[in-house]
This record gives structure tokens, sequence and C-alpha cells, in this order.
């Protein structure tokens, strides 16, 4: 059985420490951009990234690409 894959657009995920608990454990907020270019390649990613991680109040902690797919049998 053959199986072609079709690619969606991924969604990038920046993860940003927005402050720490009593306890001193770092506390977290997430920011999404959808439509990334499924083809774009993870350096280009990674730098706009950081450009928007820049632009941020708090500290830009990891950066996140979630890449999704169709498989369809033939």
């Amino acid at each position: 059985m053959a199986i072609t894959r079709n690619d969606n657009p991924s969604r990038l995920r920046l993860r940003f420490q927005v402050g720490t608990t009593e306890g001193g454990e770092p506390i977290y907020k997430l920011k999404s951009y959808s439509n990334v270019k499924a083809d774009a390649n993870d350096e280009d990613v990674f730098q706009v990234a950081e450009a928007l991680g820049n632009l941020q109040e708090h500290v830009l902690r990891h950066v996140i690409r979630h890449d999704s797919a169709v498989l369809i049998s033939l």
C-alpha cells in the first residue's frame, strides 16, 4: 500500500518565563503563532522566534515547533 504525505502549516510556540513561584520554580507563559510554512527550515524559524522574543517584556526560554501532516492511502 502506498502512502502520500500532505504537510500542514506548522505552529510556533514561544515559552516565556514570566516569574517564579514562592518556592522558586519558574512560571511560564506560552505565545502561539500559526500558519508557519511547513517547508521553512528550522534555523529560519528559530531566528524569527528569537526576533519575536526580543520584542517581548519577558525572557524567552524555549522555542517549540509543532509540525503535522495528513497521511493518505493511495
